[in-house]
């Protein structure tokens, strides 16, 4: 499938790209080079190919999430570089 110059253009236009000619030229063979390939992709016989999820076979093993209170407010304080009037203090990142 071959885009022609004329519908390349519209493209553009439609998409607020202002290009000059030779942007315009490369674009357009990229492009026509791009659906080439696909077109060339989509004509692999795949009915017998049987689609996976991995890669490998490893698949991650995950322990059950149990929440528990491992620390006291005091000693999640004491860990803050800086800690004042129950809020933690951070240094100013906006002027």
């Amino acid at each position: 499938m071959k885009i022609t110059k004329e519908r390349f253009n519209n493209i553009a236009d439609m998409v607020k790209l202002s290009l000059i000619k030779e942007e315009e030229t490369k674009l357009n063979k990229d492009l026509n080079q791009l659906l080439d390939f696909i077109e060339t992709m989509n004509e692999i016989d795949t009915d017998d190919v049987v689609p996976m999820d991995y890669v490998h076979s490893l698949r991650n093993v995950y322990r059950e999430d149990i929440a528990t209170d491992l620390s006291t407010k005091e000693e999640e304080h004491a860990n803050a570089p800086d800690f004042m009037d129950g809020y933690y203090v951070v240094p100013r990142i906006l002027e």
